[in-house]
């Protein structure tokens, strides 16, 4: 079996999409040949020999690879890729949109507000800046006052056009992954994560030392229940294929938030930790949604 791997990407979470193809490539390549190309600079060569891959692995992270372009573009070409299909990623990244479909699927989500180009806002508590369409906690930030709102939205910008401003949730972060199996959605043990910094950013992310993150999480078994059976109602309501990463926050009172879903997640640390949690192998699993595209 050949297999591609188109990964790299324009976005600003390029760097992270080369490791989790790396990490992706190492996992399967005692079961099948493997070729790693890098996008774009590598796209004629896929173009020319495509006729020899049996399936394509996208490995994106944001814009341009995470919101179903890339996925529109293999399915004008009829090739099989795994992971979601268009809808799914383009409705995973666009923060407003998910979040009115996670909230009318009846989890909670922190009340947010899209924020255009020259709206002067004014600081009343705490809130959350993020650009509507990134990733990896890129361009993220906490405002504590008047001018951390206004520095937070200009660097929010520069990520993305459109800025959303959502309420500051105080709590305890976790992370849910959800795989398809034989058929089933299959919600992973919890990660629960402590990070160093105030927040589970980028640095605290992909940088050693910066947070703590425990597979399976030291929660009670139903809180740990009910973070699984939100995860799965998330990766159901989008429509998703083969995986998602919920990211929720838990508050004092144990209410819990959904923060953001992943329907490429990162496949360095936090999907195979939680895949080798279960019991199961990182590469037995990419295999089988490798076979279930290609038998279809």
């Amino acid at each position: 079996m050949t297999i591609a791997i188109l990964t790299g990407g324009t976005s600003s979470e390029r760097e992270v999409a080369l490791q989790s193809a790396a990490s992706v490539k190492q996992a399967i390549s005692d079961r099948a040949e493997v070729t790693t190309l890098d996008i774009p600079k590598d796209l004629n060569m896929f173009l020319a020999e495509r006729g020899k891959f049996d399936c394509v692995i996208p490995v994106f992270h944001g814009r341009g690879g995470e919101d179903g372009t890339i996925q529109g573009f293999l399915e004008t070409l009829g090739m099989p890729y795994i992971f979601s299909r268009v809808g799914g990623h383009a409705l995973a990244i666009d923060k407003p949109r998910v979040n009115l479909v996670i909230g009318a699927a009846g989890i909670a989500v922190p009340h947010g507000e899209l924020v255009q180009e020259g709206t002067k806002l004014k600081f009343t508590k705490p809130v959350v800046i993020k650009p509507v369409d990134g990733g990896s906690s890129i361009g993220i930030t906490i405002a504590h006052n008047q001018a951390e709102l206004e520095t937070g939205v200009m660097a929010a910008r520069k990520q993305s056009s459109a800025v959303m401003v959502e309420e500051y949730i105080e709590g305890q972060e976790f992370s849910v992954a959800v795989i398809d199996l034989e058929g089933k959605s299959i919600a992973l043990p919890v990660i629960s994560i402590k990070p160093k910094h105030e927040f589970f950013d980028y640095q605290s992310k992909y940088e050693t030392g910066l947070a703590e993150e425990t597979c399976p999480a030291d929660i009670p078994p139903d809180l740990a229940s009910r973070l699984q059976s939100a995860a799965l109602t998330v990766h159901k309501t989008i429509g998703a294929r083969h995986v998602t990463r919920t990211d929720f926050i838990v508050d004092q009172q144990e209410k819990i938030w959904f923060l953001d879903v992943n329907t490429i997640p990162g496949m360095v640390v936090l999907l195979p930790m939680p895949i080798r949690a279960s019991g199961r192998d990182f590469g037995d699993v990419l295999m089988s949604w490798v076979m279930s595209v290609i038998s279809t």
